[in-house]
C-alpha cells in the first residue's frame, strides 16, 4: 500500500471517529462502513423525498455520508466519473457546473446536494442497483424539477426495469425541457410503437428539435427519412438542402436526392442528382448501378444501356447482377447469344443456387435450342425461388415444355 492510500485511510478513520458517539477510542480505530443503503442513516430521507415529504438531508453531514457509503477505491472512481460527466455536459453546451443540467439557479446547499446524489445515483445505476438508483434520481428530480438530464436518466432506468410507459413519460418530459439535446430516446421509443400516432409524434419531435439545433446532421438526416416516409417530398428536399449546405454535395447527398426523386416518380431529376456527383467521381459503382436501374425502368435506348453495362464491367468485371441483366438483355433483344451464355455462366459459377441467375442461364440455353439442358436449369431455379420471380420461372418452364 502506498503512502498516499495510507494517509487517506487515516484521514477517513479520524473523520469517522469524530462523528461516532460513545465507545472506546482505543478499540475503534476505524468505524464499519455500511455495505448497503439499508444501513445508511439518511435512507429514510430519500424515501420521504420520493413520497413528496418536505424533508432534505442535512448538508452538514455531507462528508460523513460520503465516507460511510464509499470506500477509498469507490471515491477515486466517483471523482473520475464526475469530471468525465462534467466534460460531457460542457460538450453538450451546458456551460456552468452550478447549473449542470438545467437553466434554473439552485441555492448553494441544493447545488451541493444535487451534485452529490446525482453521482451516487449514477454509480448505483451502473452497478445495477436499480432500486437505490430510482430513489436517488427521484430525490435529484425533486431538488431540481426542471433538470432534463435527471428525467432522461430516469427514462433509462425505467427501460432497464422494463417499465416502458414510465420510460416514455420520462423521455417526453426530458425532451420538453431540453429539445436541443434530449430528443433521441423519445424519438426512438415513438418509432417502436409502430402506430400512426407514434410516427406523427416522432415527426413533431424532430421538427421541434431542428428548430433548436439546425446544424445537427444526424437530426436532419432522420428528418429527411421521416418526410420521405410520409411522402412529403418537398420538405425532404428542403431538409436535404440544409444538409448539403453544412457538408457539401457528397455521395450521401446524391443517394438521398436519387431516392427522393425516384420515389416521387421524377426519374430524370434522380438521374441528374446522380450525374452531378459522378462528375466528381465517375467510377463510383454504387451510383452507376443506381443510374442503370433507373435507365432500365425508363426503357432507355439499347445502345445507352449497353454503354453503361460496359462501363460498369470495365470497372468491376464481377458485378454479378450487371452480368446477369446484360446477358438477359442480349438474349431477349437479338444480341450475341454466345456472349450472353458466357456472362450468365459466370454468374452461376459464383452463385450456383441463385434462382434469378439460373433462370437467365436456362432461358439462354433454350434460345440456343438446348431444350433438355434448359429445363434442368429452369427446374433448379424453381426449386430455390420463394418470391415474385416464381411466376416468371414457371412461365419459362411452361413455354419450354410445350416445344
Amino acid at each position: 500500500m502506498d503512502k498516499l492510500d495510507t494517509g487517506r485511510q487515516r484521514l477517513d478513520a479520524g473523520r469517522t471517529r469524530r462523528y461516532r458517539t460513545g465507545g472506546d477510542r482505543k478499540d475503534d480505530k476505524v468505524s464499519k462502513v455500511p455495505k448497503d443503503f439499508k444501513d445508511f442513516k439518511d435512507f429514510k430521507d430519500f424515501k420521504d423525498c420520493r413520497d413528496g415529504k418536505d424533508h432534505l438531508p442535512r448538508a452538514n453531514t455531507y462528508t460523513s455520508q460520503k465516507t460511510q457509503i464509499y470506500n477509498h477505491k469507490r471515491n477515486r472512481h466517483i471523482i473520475i466519473k464526475k469530471y468525465r460527466y462534467i466534460v460531457l455536459m460542457l460538450m453538450m453546451g451546458i456551460c456552468s457546473f452550478g447549473q449542470i443540467h438545467s437553466q434554473d439557479t439552485l441555492s448553494v446547499e441544493r447545488e451541493q446536494q444535487f451534485t452529490y446524489y446525482w453521482y451516487a445515483a449514477e454509480q448505483a445505476f451502473e452497478e445495477e442497483r436499480y432500486d437505490e438508483a430510482l430513489v436517488l434520481y427521484d430525490f435529484c428530480h425533486q431538488l431540481n424539477p426542471s433538470d432534463g438530464m435527471t428525467l432522461y436518466q430516469l427514462g433509462r432506468l425505467y427501460e432497464a426495469l422494463e417499465q416502458e410507459e414510465r420510460a416514455m413519460e420520462s423521455y417526453k418530459l426530458a425532451f420538453s425541457l431540453s429539445p436541443r439535446d434530449l430528443w433521441q430516446s423519445y424519438f426512438s421509443m415513438l418509432l417502436e410503437l409502430r402506430t400512426p400516432e407514434g410516427y406523427s409524434e416522432a415527426l413533431r419531435v424532430l421538427e421541434e428539435a431542428e428548430r433548436h439545433n439546425s446544424t445537427d446532421k444526424d437530426l436532419l438526416s432522420r428528418l429527411v427519412w421521416m418526410y420521405m416516409s410520409n411522402q412529403d417530398w418537398k420538405n425532404a428536399l428542403i431538409t436535404q438542402d440544409k444538409i448539403d449546405h453544412l457538408q457539401g454535395y457528397d455521395v450521401y447527398s446524391a443517394i438521398n436526392r436519387y431516392r427522393i426523386y425516384a420515389q416521387w416518380g421524377k426519374n430524370k431529376k434522380a438521374i441528374e442528382a446522380i450525374d452531378t456527383y459522378l462528375e466528381q467521381d465517375p467510377s463510383n459503382i454504387q451510383l452507376l448501378l443506381f443510374r442503370l436501374q433507373l435507365m432500365e425502368q425508363m426503357g432507355a435506348r439499347t445502345a445507352d444501356l449497353y454503354a453503361l453495362y460496359e462501363k460498369i464491367l470495365a470497372i468491376d468485371p464481377y458485378q454479378l447482377l450487371v452480368l446477369n441483366n446484360y446477358a438477359y438483355h442480349l438474349a431477349t433483344h437479338g444480341g450475341d447469344l454466345k456472349r450472353a451464355e458466357r456472362m450468365s455462366e459466370r454468374t452461376i459459377r459464383e452463385e450456383p443456387n441463385n434462382p434469378v441467375y439460373l433462370d437467365t442461364y436456362g432461358w439462354i440455353l433454350y434460345l440456343q435450342g438446348q431444350r433438355s439442358l434448359a429445363l434442368f436449369y429452369l427446374h433448379r431455379a424453381a426449386q430455390y425461388t420463394n418470391d415474385e420471380t416464381r411466376a416468371v420461372i414457371e412461365e419459362h418452364i411452361r413455354i419450354v415444355e410445350q416445344k
